[in-house]
C-alpha cells in the first residue's frame, strides 16, 4: 500500500516546534512551543512569538518537561496551530495525511499511547509514527553509526547507534542544557545592575513573571548568546554590562561549579549519569556500551579478541561524533567539546589500543554555514521527513511490503484493534 499525500512532520521541542510536510526540505512552521494564557479570557490560547509579545499580560505555558510532553491539553492546541496554518497560511484537513512525531529515547509508554491516542482520536489521522530523535539526527548526515550528542534547550543527551540501532541502555540524558545555562547569564546580569528594570521594556514590568522570564530569555540571553560580543552587551536602555571574562559554558561541563539562588544542583554522582556535566555523561554512556557490548566470556573481561571487538565498535561510533541541538551552535562549544573527549579518552581506553584521534566530529558544512545551522536546528525534523517520504516510495522491492508503514507507521484500524500492545511493539 502507497500513499501519494505527504506526511505531516512534528517536531515538538521545547523551545521551538518545527513543523512541515515531509516532501519539503526544511520545515515550514517554526514557532516558539510555549503559549500564553489569559486568566480572563476563557482560555483563549495565544501561540508565536510575535503575539505572546504583543499580549504582555499573559501566562506563558509550557509543553514538554525533561524532553517530553507533559502538558497534552496544550500540546492539542499546538498541532491544531499546526494545521491551521500549514499551507502556507490556509488549513489543512488532519485526517487526509499521516503524521509523524519525533521523540527522545525516554519517553514512557504511557505519553506514547497518549500521543497515539491524540493522533488517531482527536485529529482522525490515516497513519501515525514516533522516531527517535537522535536516530532521525544520525539519518539526515547519511551516516548509520554514530555517537550523537544533543544540546537542547531542556535537556542535553548522549545516545550511541550502532548500525541502526539505538543503544538504549548506554543512551543517558541530563538537564543541563540551554535552559540552565539561560539561568547562570540571567543571575550574572541581574549582579551587574542595580535596577532590574532595565532587563525589560515598561510594558512588561507589570506582566506576570513567566511572561517576564519568557521575554528576558527569548530577547535579552538569546541576543546575548548569538552576539559573541568579547567585553560589554549593551541592553536595550543603552546601558551596558561588562562580560568580560564570563563564561557560561564552563556550566555545562562542571554544573556544580557556580551555585545560583533557589536552584539545588546536586554533586555529581557516577551511578546518576543525569546528576553529571557534559562530558562525564559522554564517557558513562560510552562505558555503558562497552558492559552492553561486551560482556564478559566465561568471566573473562581480559580477551583480546573482546579488546579487538570492542575497539572496532568505539571506531565505528566515534569517527561520527555528531554534536547538535540548538545550544550546540553556541560559539566555541562543540570544539571544546571534542577537545577534550580526545583528551581524556586514553584515560578510559587504553587497554583496547584506542587512539584519540578516532574521535571524529561530522562535519557537512563549514562552521556557521547556514546548512550547518538548520541541521542543528532541524536536524531531527529534516531526519524524521526523510524517513517518512519512504511511506510514498513506489520502488520497494520487498514483494509489495511498504519498509516505511511496516517499520514505523501503524494505521488507525490496527490501532483500534490492538491498541497499547501494538504501541509497546511498534514504538519500543
Amino acid at each position: 500500500m502507497n500513499y501519494n499525500g505527504p506526511t505531516i512532520v512534528i517536531d515538538n521541542g521545547s523551545y521551538t516546534t518545527k513543523a512541515g510536510f515531509a516532501s519539503e526540505e526544511l520545515p515550514q512552521m517554526v514557532f516558539s512551543s510555549v503559549y500564553g494564557q489569559a486568566p480572563d479570557t476563557n482560555g483563549e490560547i495565544i501561540i508565536g512569538d510575535d503575539q505572546l509579545l504583543s499580549n504582555p499580560s499573559v501566562e506563558v505555558m509550557t509543553l514538554l518537561d525533561d524532553g517530553f510532553i507533559y502538558n497534552f491539553d496544550g500540546v492539542t492546541r499546538n498541532w491544531s496551530h499546526v494545521y491551521q496554518h500549514l499551507d502556507n497560511g490556509a488549513e489543512v484537513n488532519s485526517n487526509e495525511y499521516p503524521l509523524m512525531l519525533t521523540e527522545e529515547p525516554w519517553n514512557t509508554l504511557k505519553n506514547k499511547v497518549t500521543a497515539t491516542q491524540l493522533a488517531f482520536e482527536t485529529f482522525e489521522v490515516p497513519l501515525f509514527s514516533l522516531v527517535k530523535t537522535p536516530l532521525a539526527q544520525l539519518y539526515q548526515t547519511g551516516k548509520s553509526s554514530g555517537l550523537v550528542i544533543d544540546i537542547g534547550a531542556a535537556t542535553t543527551s548522549v545516545t550511541p547507534i550502532l548500525d541502526g540501532i539505538i543503544q538504549s541502555k548506554a543512551s543517558f540524558h541530563t538537564k543541563y542544557g540551554g535552559d540552565f545555562l539561560n539561568l547562570h547569564i540571567a543571575h550574572y546580569f541581574k549582579g551587574q545592575i542595580a535596577d532590574m528594570n532595565q532587563l525589560i521594556p515598561k510594558a512588561f514590568q507589570s506582566s506576570p513573571s513567566s511572561m517576564q522570564n519568557y521575554y528576558i530569555t527569548r530577547n535579552i540571553i538569546h541576543d546575548f548568546k548569538v552576539s559573541n560580543t568579547p567585553d560589554y552587551y549593551q541592553l536595550a536602555s543603552k546601558n551596558h554590562i561588562n562580560v568580560n571574562g564570563f563564561s557560561y559554558i564552563d556550566n555545562l561541563f562542571t554544573p556544580s561549579h557556580h551555585s545560583l539562588p533557589g536552584v539545588e544542583i546536586p554533586m555529581p554522582v557516577l551511578e546518576k549519569p543525569e546528576t553529571q556535566g557534559l562530558l562525564d555523561l559522554v564517557f558513562s554512556s560510552l562505558k555503558a556500551l562497552e558492559s552492553t557490548c561486551m560482556p564478559a566470556i566465561n568471566g573473562d573481561n581480559n580477551t583480546p579478541n573482546r579488546f579487538a571487538r570492542f575497539n572496532e565498535i568505539l571506531k565505528s561510533i566515534l569517527s561520527n561524533v555528531l554534536i547538535t541541538g540548538g545550544t550546540s551552535l553556541t560559539p566555541g562549544l562543540s570544539e571544546l567539546l571534542i577537545l577534550e573527549m580526545r583528551k581524556i579518552s586514553p584515560n578510559y581506553f587504553s587497554s583496547y589500543g584506542f587512539n584519540q584521534y578516532y574521535i571524529q566530529p561530522v562535519i557537512n558544512h563549514q562552521s556557521g554555514d547556514i546548512n550547518e545551522i538548520w541541521e542543528k536546528l532541524f536536524g531531527g525534523w529534516k531526519g524524521a521527513s526523510s524517513l517518512a517520504t519512504m511511506l510514498n516510495d513506489t520502488n520497494d522491492d520487498s514483494n509489495g511490503t511498504n519498509i516505511a508503514l511496516e517499520n514505523w507507521f501503524i494505521t488507525k484500524a490496527d490501532y483500534q484493534e490492538q491498541g497499547e500492545d501494538l504501541i509497546a511493539e511498534k514504538f519500543k
